[in-house]
């Protein structure tokens, strides 16, 4: 429960809903847009679908999302954050997630089943594949026959070796990403410049993050994540992110279809 106290408190202290959020630098609206727009094509989304945004935040990217599908459900495990969302308006329908009903499966007002199914920028509160397994068994209850799954903005094992690792062996393959990023014009510091930011404005408002907050996260296996849904009958992509993303060197994304 430590991250979810991490964001009840930031949902009572912090003013500014940007910084309602565990990604170091804030969630500014044109940066939500921005990967509005990356979900929206990666998720294939129409305006007859009905969507479900689990683990929502204040709802930032689901509200740009919103105005594109039928119905939009935002889900969150924090009651002072799904508080916050509902106050920056849109037409959503907000559920509080708890460890009271762990089973929990969602479904429309409309009934039957989720067409589209999101889970954003929710791994950093994960450190195992287990806990991966769980959450993916999780999303998988709620999606309707046909429908699609994006687990998003994951931390990659196979990227993150690549980008943090000196080892021999890994050393050209980190030399052609920082070159790769350099090349595109990439602020390789950018993301330790957020982090730092971020941490002041914390230590203001006097929240605690949880020890793992902003520590480079040692990425999950491709091969095992991807088995996963497999397992459940889903087919899998992996997708990168546009490359000016926070993260996009480390991070992919797992769009999954399920069969009618």
């Amino acid at each position: 429960m430590q991250w979810t106290t991490f964001f009840e408190s930031l949902a009572q202290l912090e003013p500014n809903d940007e910084f309602v959020t565990g990604r170091p630098g804030g969630l500014s609206p044109e940066l939500a847009e921005q990967m509005a727009d990356d979900i929206a094509t990666k998720l294939n989304l129409n305006a007859c679908d009905t969507l479900l945004d689990y683990g929502s935040g204040t709802g930032a990217i689901t509200r740009a999302l919103a105005t594109r599908v039928s119905s939009t459900t935002a889900a969150d495990m924090t009651k002072a954050v799904v508080n916050r969302g509902i106050k920056g308006g849109g037409d959503i329908e907000w559920v509080v997630l708890g460890d009271d009903n762990p089973d929990l499966t969602l479904n429309p007002s409309s009934s039957g089943s989720f067409t589209k199914l999101l889970s954003y920028y929710n791994a950093q509160s994960f450190t195992t594949h287990t806990e991966v397994r769980e959450h993916i068994e999780t999303l998988c209850k709620s999606v309707a026959p046909g429908g699609t799954v994006m687990f998003g903005d994951i931390p990659d094992r196979e990227r993150s070796n690549q980008w943090k690792s000196g080892e021999r062996g890994r050393e050209e393959n980190r030399t052609t990403w920082m070159g790769r990023l350099q090349k595109r014009d990439i602020d390789l510091e950018r993301d330790e410049h957020n982090l730092a930011a971020f941490s002041d404005r914390l230590k203001g408002l006097g929240i605690e993050p949880p020890p793992e907050f902003g520590k480079p996260h040692p990425g999950f296996d491709r091969d095992i994540v991807t088995r996963m849904f497999r397992e459940i009958g889903g087919e899998v992509t992996i997708v990168t992110q546009p490359i000016e993303f926070p993260n996009a060197h480390t991070n992919v994304d797992y769009v999954v279809q399920f069969s009618e």
